[in-house]
């Protein structure tokens, strides 16, 4: 009886074990679960806060490193443009001052204090700008307001601040010092204002000339890399990231001579500077087999002739206008080409200088009157640069078929713009038959220079192209990409039309701008060291709505006044050409007129004659033979 109530016992214990151990694996599966969508949780949502991130993660910095800028060269290597690094100094005038007043030191803030003063005298003698009473004003007083950053000079080159790094308190470094030396990059141009528009910058908000055309290649790459701070607090390169190494910017080498350029400003300068009715003023020396720029000048002064002559805009390029009797050129070359004019000795009747419904040519009264005659050559029309004879031309040749004028002044690239090195080569308009512009005198005055607007660049690649036989070439300002010395992309001269006459009609307009020169409107030019042929040119400039005051013509305002361009064009030496040079100047608003035989080609003159001085090609060279005095000295 005992034995099996034990035995009942047993099996009410076993029983109640398993239903404690049945209820502890269901708590168990709960808690389970319940832990596990807890991990998922995490996993999926929670972030941890960056602040406790900090504390077990050593402190990293991303640090960007710029590349150096490259150099815009000379065609000869001389440096336009490069970059450098300047240094701005600066001083935490409270270095040791909460030192020296915590311990009660006295004599050492006297003591740093009469440092400073001595400091001041060297600032003084170093930089000249201030009284060592006026340094030493400013660092006392900014120690005296606690100034951690007074500013005491800017663009300090490498050699002037390792100067001023040995000059007293500063040389105690710092901390006890004060010295706060910021370094930066800094573009510098070593010919100042030679070429600026050419050049170029890039600033924010505006970008110009061959720094901003070549900004990709000028500027670089820039590199980085990661670094992490250390106990001691240095930042030093966390070598398990990333870096990037930085790639400094390559060189341009331009088609510039620096020479040229600087003879094209003074001269050009000097004319603008003796007549203050001259508000700009252009040249441009293209060289004639090549077409590769080597000067461009670009003057012009602001809204008065008080302001200072500066490079402010590109007008070469920019300027789109009509150009007057240059354009006269054009007809000329186009009339011997298709064999209408077949000898320059070829006469037209004079027609008292009318041509049916156009303007009277008074310089042809003037021809008949002097002369007794009622005929006048081609040649003597073009000297004189008569308007009647070039309408004369134009209608009596391609009155029928006046777009065959028209295609002509096309395959001259006088009809578009071109890829040039610099953005912003003005577009040409012109009037031809069947536009808005077209009328029943326009045939005429295209032919004299009137209803077609070009830039002065399109001019002068035009006049190139005669200079050149016929083979007109592309204008182009850079020579070569630069790596480390290397030339990395070579650019070769190009051709715009290969052939826009025949070398015996660009020969027969050269003999016609000889005698512009001899003895038509370029006299000033006669008797240069060189022999230069070329035409002169006078136009009216086209006022805006607001320059005219209420008048209805387009060419002057109500006063009556008018701005009017004059320019020279042509090629040296005239027999061999090497050269082609422009120079346009712009007027203001005036009474006056400007001609392109007087100011134009008296610039010309003056830097065609240092040309020739500066060429060894055209020197005077010393005989080999040439005696050398002998040259003894008496013993002593």
């Amino acid at each position: 009886m005992r034995k099996q109530s034990e035995i009942k016992d047993n099996i009410q214990n076993r029983d109640r074990i398993h239903v404690v151990m049945f209820f502890l694996s269901i708590l168990f599966m709960v808690l389970g679960g319940f832990i596990l969508a807890w991990i998922i949780k995490i996993q999926a949502t929670y972030t941890v806060d960056p602040r406790v991130i900090g504390l077990f993660r050593p402190v990293e910095q991303k640090h960007v490193e710029q590349p150096v800028r490259g150099k815009i060269l000379a065609t000869d290597g001389r440096p336009l443009a490069i970059s450098a690094p300047l240094y701005d100094l600066y001083m935490d005038c409270t270095v040791r001052k909460k030192d020296y007043a915590e311990d009660g030191k006295d004599s050492l803030e006297r003591a740093w204090k009469a440092k400073a003063r001595e400091l001041a005298r060297y600032l003084s003698a170093e930089f000249k700008d201030r009284s060592a009473d006026e340094y030493a004003g400013m660092i006392l007083g900014g120690r005296q307001k606690g100034s951690r950053y007074l500013r005491l000079q800017r663009n300090l080159d490498l050699t002037t601040i390792q100067r001023v790094k040995t000059f007293p308190l500063f040389k105690e470094g710092p901390y006890t010092g004060g010295i706060i030396v910021n370094e930066h990059e800094e573009r510098i141009y070593p010919y100042d204002s030679l070429a600026r528009r050419v050049i170029g910058y890039v600033k924010e908000q505006n970008r110009i000339g061959l720094e901003s055309s070549f900004d990709a290649v000028l500027h670089g790459t820039e590199g980085y890399e990661w670094r992490r701070v250390t106990d001691n607090k240095r930042w030093i390169r966390d070598l398990d990231s990333t870096s990037v190494k930085v790639e400094d910017g390559a060189d341009i080498r331009t088609t510039l001579n620096i020479d040229f350029q600087d003879i094209a400003d003074k001269a050009l300068r000097a004319q603008i500077n003796a007549n203050e009715d001259i508000r700009a003023g252009i040249c441009i020396i293209m060289e004639a087999k090549t077409g590769a720029i080597r000067a461009m000048v670009n003057l012009s002064r602001g809204a008065t002739p008080q302001t200072v002559l500066w490079e402010r805009e590109n007008l070469a390029l920019r300027e789109v206008g009509e150009q007057g009797s240059v354009m006269k050129t054009v007809t000329l070359l186009s009339v011997v080409e298709d064999g209408y004019v077949k000898s320059l000795e070829q006469t037209i009747p004079t027609n008292n200088g009318l041509v049916p419904k156009y303007n009277q040519d008074v310089h042809i009264l003037d021809y008949q009157r002097e002369t007794g005659r009622r005929a006048i050559s081609v040649m003597h029309g073009f000297e004189i640069s008569s308007n009647y004879v070039f309408a004369y031309l134009a209608e009596n040749y391609y009155g029928k078929q006046p777009q065959e004028l028209f295609d002509h002044i096309y395959s001259y690239r006088l009809g578009e713009a071109f890829d040039f090195d610099i953005t912003g080569l003005g577009k040409p308009v012109v009037n031809r038959p069947g536009t808005a512009g077209w009328s029943g005198t326009t045939l005429g005055t295209t032919a004299y220079g009137y209803g077609i607007s070009v830039t002065p660049l399109h001019v002068a690649t035009f006049y190139n192209g005669i200079a050149n036989k016929g083979r007109m070439m592309k204008p182009y300002l850079v020579e070569s990409i630069e790596k480390d010395g290397k030339v990395v992309k070579q650019f070769v001269p190009s051709a715009l039309n290969e052939s826009i006459c025949s070398a015996a009609t660009a020969d027969t307009v050269t003999r016609a701008l000889r005698a512009v020169v001899n003895s038509g409107t370029a006299t000033r030019l006669k008797g240069a060291k060189l022999p230069v042929c070329g035409k002169t040119g006078t136009a009216r400039v086209v006022l805006s709505p607001e320059e005219r005051k209420g008048s209805r013509d387009p060419y002057q305002d109500a006063l009556g006044q008018r701005k009017n361009q004059g320019t020279f064009v042509g090629f040296f030496p005239a027999d061999a050409p090497k050269y082609t040079i422009l120079v346009t100047v712009y007027s203001y608003a005036s009474h006056k007129s400007f001609y392109g035989g007087t100011l134009p080609a008296l610039a010309v003159r003056e830097i065609v004659d240092k040309i020739y001085a500066l060429d060894s090609d055209w020197r005077p060279q010393l005989r080999r033979t040439a005696h050398v005095p002998d040259m003894k000295t008496e013993e002593k």
